[in-house]
């Protein structure tokens, strides 16, 4: 090995984390960003099947020779990187479209899963193939892999927002060509020249890849402030580490509730939108003009407010606000690049609106923010724009959302003055939830029924926006009086809501209305009345029980045990992410199963024939499923810890690279009897899960109020111990495998890679059916099943 070794494999561990990374990114714009996991379950294919063809490729694996073998794959990779993006762009797979028959997705997911995996394969081998070769100076190829990986995760918060998506895509292509190009400098001199020139290429190119390479958005992701096809193109677009964010103008169009011009603001290609008219005449203009009067819903009763805004967008909430003189707005938008349209970019179509002296324009998280501010409010306010297409596609099903959990909701009480009112605007399914939600949370904190202090009702929001009334859930610190509920009601009849709005607005939930008759306003007076609300829960046709923290799938309702797999294909039907979710899985079994495992019955039956095979297997299936089980339950409660899945994904999984890679550094001492060492490295594992798992949840509802940098440095923290002790196993067990029965090591490698990729699905599963305190439970079992493998097979190292 010489320095050009570890520079190489620094460099293509960088381009692999760095596309690893932009893929979740991109996933997110094309489908929707909780596919981003997707990508994980991919990559781990990709590297599963790269090993296996290591092991049973005795040539590649000991004769080829080195420097220009490691050329060509990084090449390859690069070449595949380009390919494979190409085609998911052209791959018909839209999981959550309106029409459609599952035999057609069961042939497209598979596609679309095996082109995101190709590239992964590539860097795999290469990566392989030199610890392989360089077995002797393991450490510091290791070392140098994992720095590079490392970087990569940082690295893409810089790069994405310079380059966009597919611009990203491209440079990690070019940092891929970099990698053959340091590889094959003395050896491949062809081989070089020809990367240099593919990296310039693609380097030069990755400014305008999203022009030549366009991201291909599904079709499901229309969005009622998005204007219709043929669509035009967006007036400004900007991408950052969270998102793609496109600005349209927008024509005045009464019958889809524009009374004049406007603009949208589009997230991730449909995902989410926000839109504000055209205000170019100025903010008093506006406040002062017989056109624009809001219903203020929030401020019946109050003078002088002072607003918390959730989600601030294109500030629709704040104008209103600042009709009815607020003393003060504050505004809470956790995208960077929509803050700046509206402070910046498009501020002279806003007429300045926060320029307002009483206006505070703050980029945070929003339950961060409400978690270390010390004010309180007299309103907070959450107004969702969301995609009707994506709700009756259940789309948003498997979407963490800790805005609205149990933990939450308590949260916002806390925040609240004693009059204060929290103002969300959800599906009525979802408003149900939130009935349930603040049950519980007043009869845990011993505030009696909150019956008194609750309203619900239909109808128009602002003046201008989609159509769609709302259904609108009202929570009160001190309870509703008469008066109140009369003004809201009066305010609401006034008309004042969009001109497109469908029908007149209706009380459904009211502590001096009668129920409605209505299918929603019954249930939502059964839910403050029931006496027993498990059981009422488990008498519903979909889950309306809390989400909490651990559990946060607020969108997600439909029952597993009444999950059809008609569901998938049918528009109106909330079962889509569910049925998706285990088409995946066994889609995923297939094809690892064809790639890792078919190759290993085919080629190393014979490791099969070893004595005491089974127990050595159902270590590393354990570690495969334990492993990956443990990061994806990390990465879905770092995201309420940073913020943002992204920020998640670049923290947690780097930390855990870099602190795995020096727990199979430090376990080196173990392996002089690995039989005992995989002992204590397992039963370390246990001890700092369990630590991990308890000592989490109240690090992060002591810290969660701090700035980003600090929660990143905390979460760090936090990995570490249980990152060091991860690292041991799986090396362990390789020497001992190496020893004592060498015909299995191809088929730990395979068994390993198989169960790590299908254990990311179930992982998911798991998460939303029981909650990730039961997927680290899980873990924690699998890696029970670890320990008793190697005292029940009494493996020996010769």
């Amino acid at each position: 090995m010489n320095r050009r070794h570890y520079v190489g494999i620094l460099v293509i561990s960088f381009a692999t984390l760095l596309l690893e990374l932009a893929l979740t990114r991109v996933l997110s714009v094309a489908l929707w960003y909780h596919f981003g996991f997707l990508v994980i379950s991919t990559a781990l294919l990709g590297f599963g099947a790269s090993g296996v063809a290591l092991a049973l490729w005795t040539g590649l694996r000991e004769r080829a020779p080195l420097d220009r073998t490691l050329a060509l794959l990084a090449g390859g990779f690069g070449l595949a990187t380009v390919g494979s993006f190409w085609a998911m762009q052209h791959i018909p797979f839209d999981p959550f479209r309106q029409q459609g028959a599952l035999a057609h997705d069961a042939v497209m997911l598979p596609m679309y899963y095996l082109a995101l995996a190709f590239p992964f394969f590539w860097s795999g081998l290469a990566i392989a193939l030199l610890l392989t070769r360089g077995a002797h100076q393991v450490n510091r190829l290791y070392a140098a892999d994992l720095l590079g990986a490392g970087a990569g995760c940082a690295a893409l918060a810089a790069i994405m927002p310079l380059v966009g998506g597919s611009g990203t895509v491209l440079l990690a292509s070019a940092f891929a060509f970099l990698a053959a190009a340091i590889f094959g400098f003395r050896e491949a001199r062809l081989v070089t020249t020809t990367a240099l020139a593919l990296g310039l290429v693609a380097l030069a190119l990755a400014p305008l890849g999203d022009r030549i390479l366009p991201i291909t958005v599904a079709a499901s992701k229309s969005h009622p402030i998005l204007p219709a096809p043929p669509r035009p193109a967006p007036i400004y677009t900007a991408w950052n580490a969270i998102s793609r964010v496109d600005v349209y103008a927008l024509a005045a169009d009464p019958d889809k509730g524009w009374p004049g011009p406007g603009i949208g603001i589009v997230i991730d290609g449909g995902t989410a939108a926000t839109g504000m008219g055209d205000l170019s005449a100025g903010l008093q203009h506006w406040l002062k003009s017989a056109d624009y009067h809001p219903p203020g819903l929030a401020y019946v009763g109050k003078e002088r407010p002072r607003v918390l805004i959730l989600g601030s967008g294109a500030g629709r909430e704040v104008l209103e606000a600042l009709y009815y003189k607020a003393s003060s707005v504050t505004a809470v938008e956790i995208n960077p690049i929509i803050n700046d349209i509206v402070s910046r970019r498009m501020r002279a179509a806003l007429g300045g609106l926060f320029d307002d002296p009483a206006v505070h324009l703050v980029t945070a998280e929003g339950r961060s923010f409400v978690r270390r501010s010390t004010e309180t409010y007299d309103a907070i306010l959450s107004v969702y724009t969301f995609s009707n297409a994506a709700l009756t596609a259940g789309s948003l099903g498997m979407a963490e959302n800790y805005m609205f959990t149990r933990e939450a909701i308590a949260d916002y009480l806390d925040r609240l003055s004693p009059d204060g009112v929290l103002l969300i605007a959800r599906p009525p399914s979802q408003v149900a939830r939130l009935f349930t939600t603040t049950r519980e949370v007043f009869e845990r904190s011993g505030r009696g029924s909150p019956a008194p202090h609750l309203l619900a009702f239909r109808g128009p929001l602002m003046p201008w926006g989609p159509r769609n009334d709302h259904t609108v859930f009202m929570l009160k610190k001190s309870p509703w009086t008469r008066t109140e509920v009369s003004s809201l009601v009066e305010r609401l009849s006034a008309g004042d809501g969009p001109s497109g709005a469908r029908s007149a607005p209706e009380i459904l939930y009211s502590p001096f209305h009668a129920k409605a008759g209505t299918r929603y306003s019954d249930l939502y007076y059964e839910i403050l009345s029931a006496p027993d609300l498990e059981r009422f829960y488990a008498a519903q046709p979909f889950d309306i029980s809390p989400s909490t923290d651990d559990r946060p799938f607020f969108n997600q309702q439909a029952r597993w045990s009444r999950l059809a797999f008609r569901g998938l294909n049918q528009t109106g039907t909330s079962a889509g992410t569910e049925s998706m979710l285990i088409l995946l899985l066994v889609q995923a079994t297939v094809i690892a199963g064809l790639l890792i495992l078919f190759p290993l019955v085919r080629f190393s039956r014979q490791g099969l024939r070893t004595a005491g095979c089974w127990s050595y297997l159902a270590y590393f299936a354990g570690l495969g499923l334990g492993f990956i089980m443990i990061e994806i339950a990390l990465l879905q409660r770092f995201t309420l810890f940073l913020g943002e899945p992204i920020y998640a994904f670049a923290a947690v999984l780097g930390s855990l690279l870099v602190f795995t890679g020096a727990g199979a550094y430090l376990g080196e001492r173990l392996s002089r009897r690995a039989d005992a060492g995989i002992g204590v490295a397992v039963t370390a594992v246990l001890v700092f899960l369990a630590v991990t798992a308890v000592g989490m949840p109240r690090v992060f509802d002591m810290t969660l109020g701090l700035g980003l940098p600090w929660r990143v440095i905390i979460s760090a923290g936090l990995v570490a111990p249980l990152g060091l002790v991860l690292g041991m196993p799986f090396p362990l067990g390789l020497v001992a495998v190496g020893a004592g029965a060498p015909a299995l090591v191809p088929w730990a490698w395979g068994v390993n890679g198989f169960f790590t990729v299908i254990g990311s699905v179930i992982a998911m599963l798991l998460g939303m059916m029981f909650g990730f305190s039961t997927v680290l439970m899980v873990a924690g079992a699998c890696y029970v099943m670890c320990f008793l493998a190697v005292r029940v097979g009494a493996w020996q190292v010769g």
